[in-house]
């Protein structure tokens, strides 16, 4: 069965609406200045503490540093922390090393990333492959090629995670093609910029529905 996260989430009736609704993971945007779905890492730790057991929290963090990236797991208490492409090879390694986390490196699909992501599965434990545009990866709500998302899948050894423009309307579709570990979703279950309780219900409905 497909996994999904529900990513973005500012407030308690939105996670507490993705975890009714079957979410294995919540999002949470913590302290990235770019995104209108950041929160402070106070916050999100507020939020994760409400979560129920066996349901995974996932900080999505642009730290500069390895010592900001294990301070924002380290005051959240999450258990998965999702570095944005702001952190080296080696970076991240050390990361890996010093946090005792599950950590999720995120790549942006295109043609020439299979020699990155076969080295982020060194010392990643899933790869999220999400859109890239204009210079922006992530949170972008696009959708990118599928069929490139799909070769991934099958010459990497780590699980991947499929974001980039789904919602519920094409995400069974996306699951079929590309067999992902998991589906990430934000903008795609969003009506006027804020989480739509209805969107998040059918998305996940999708996803569980979906035969493989």
């Amino acid at each position: 069965m497909t996994r999904a996260k529900i990513c973005g989430i500012r407030d308690d009736g939105a996670r507490d609406v993705a975890v009714a609704a079957g979410a294995e993971a919540v999002g949470f945007v913590v302290e990235i200045s770019r995104s209108k779905r950041s929160i402070g890492r106070e916050e999100a730790k507020g939020l994760i503490e409400g979560l129920p057991p066996f349901v995974s929290s996932v900080i999505v963090v642009e730290p500069e540093s390895i010592g900001e990236a294990a301070k924002l797991a380290l005051d959240t208490g999450a258990d998965v922390i999702q570095v944005n492409d702001t952190l080296s090879f080696e970076e991240l390694k050390a990361l890996r090393e010093r946090v005792p986390l599950k950590l999720v490196a995120t790549i942006p699909a295109k043609p020439d990333m299979l020699d990155e992501a076969r080295s982020l599965a060194k010392v990643a434990d899933a790869l999220l492959l999400d859109s890239f545009d204009g210079g922006k990866l992530g949170g972008t709500g696009t959708v990118h090629d599928w069929d490139l998302s799909a070769d991934l899948v099958k010459n990497i050894d780590v699980p991947v995670i499929l974001a980039g423009g789904l919602n519920p309307e094409n995400v069974a579709e996306a699951i079929k093609t590309v067999m992902p570990y998991a589906v990430d979703v934000s903008s795609g279950v969003e009506t006027d910029g804020e989480k739509d309780p209805k969107k998040i219900e059918a998305f996940l409905r999708e996803v569980k529905t979906c035969p493989l």
